[in-house]
């Protein structure tokens, strides 16, 4: 065969690359072990909300039990009135609040229809489904253990929501696509930078000029972050003006919490740069770092659904989670930057680290 020798000549080059190697090999093994690990626990997985029982009936408690056995759900808030239990959801402390009217209970005594008021907050694109089937499933189960003693009862369920009433489609989907151009664009472009320059030959050129590391790592952040944000601002501009997307927060806030965690994403991928000894090792460490992020950063699955020793070892360490939240709560929700600050913080704390730790290890010299 003639191509054999071309099959053997890679192989030999990919053999005596140990990390390209480790990265080929194990990169599927690990994300495969990691997803199982975050999803491979369901018993306790499922989203916060509140109770509130205006009821105090005998019913209604019964009502509430059954909600805690609901799939999907978890109770962990019982307030007195409608108005704590929506405050929580509109403050995030809660996905969703369901409310038990007053005269619950005797309308199911009297052979009348009950209802219960779900309310859940619409700038979260998994939420409104996963609450309003769980009360439903909850709902079938507690007509079902009443029925022999009431017969069958009518008990629908009348929704509402907070930061909506509804949103499109590309609205849910515009946080995502914000956070692929603001991180794993920028982030895969500037870790190629310093190995670019080592295998071109021009890095001698650069460590031989009078300029110290600070500068070569500013140089670099700033020219990234230059077109990175115009990339921003063409993109964020086509969806509001050809697609109608509506961003409820101050512009303003919104390009600055874009900001930073632009520079947390390039400074991670400065450091990657620099640990890295080629083209290929930068690509498939940038490709490492994201994908655990795209699984475990809230961008396909509640991250209450995420078992707990991924939730704080990975989704709580890395910026798209932080930026998810952030992004939604100022564009989805209406909030300000002053809204946000611990998602600020994090992403500050996360780029000063990535930052320092580029210029300490960052050799200025050859080898």
């Amino acid at each position: 065969m003639r191509i054999w020798p071309i099959i053997v000549k890679e192989l030999k080059q990919l053999v005596r690359d140990p990390r390209s190697l480790l990265m080929n090999v194990a990169m599927p093994l690990i994300i495969m072990v990691m997803f199982g690990v975050g999803y491979g626990e369901t018993s306790e997985n499922a989203l916060p909300v509140a109770v509130a029982n205006l009821d105090q009936g005998d019913l209604s408690w019964a009502f509430v039990d059954e909600l805690s056995k609901a799939p999907g759900i978890k109770p962990t808030c019982y307030v007195g009135t409608e108005e704590e239990a929506v405050d929580l959801v509109r403050k995030g402390k809660v996905r969703g609040a369901i409310i038990i009217p007053e005269g619950f209970s005797e309308n199911i005594k009297q052979g009348k229809d009950a209802y219960v008021k779900v309310v859940v907050d619409a700038a979260d694109p998994f939420t409104p489904a996963v609450i309003n089937q769980a009360v439903t499933s909850a709902i079938y189960g507690f007509q079902l253990g009443i029925s022999e003693q009431y017969g069958a009862v009518s008990i629908r369920m009348q929704q509402e929501t907070v930061y909506g009433p509804s949103l499109k489609r590309i609205e849910n989907f515009t946080p995502i696509s914000m956070g692929l151009l603001l991180h794993l664009v920028p982030m895969t472009l500037i870790s190629l930078s310093i190995c670019r320059e080592r295998e071109r030959g021009t890095y001698e050129q650069l460590i031989m000029a009078p300029i110290s590391r600070w500068d070569i790592i500013n140089g670099k952040l700033a020219a990234y972050t230059i077109v990175s944000m115009a990339n921003m601002l063409g993109t964020l501009g086509i969806a509001i003006m050809a697609f109608g997307v509506r961003v409820k927060g101050p512009m303003v806030d919104l390009l600055l919490f874009s900001a930073l965690f632009l520079m947390c994403s390039l400074s991670l991928g400065m450091l990657v740069s620099v640990l890295s000894r080629n083209q290929l090792q930068a690509l498939g460490t940038s490709i490492f770092l994201f994908i655990p992020e795209l699984l475990f950063s809230g961008i396909i699955s509640p991250v209450e659904y995420i078992s707990p020793v991924i939730r704080y070892s990975i989704t709580y360490t890395t910026p798209m989670y932080y930026f998810m939240k952030g992004f939604r709560a100022i564009m989805l929700r209406g909030w300000t930057i002053v809204d946000v600050v611990e998602e600020c913080m994090a992403l500050g704390i996360m780029t000063v680290v990535y930052f320092t730790l580029a210029i300490v290890l960052l050799r200025m010299r050859l080898g």
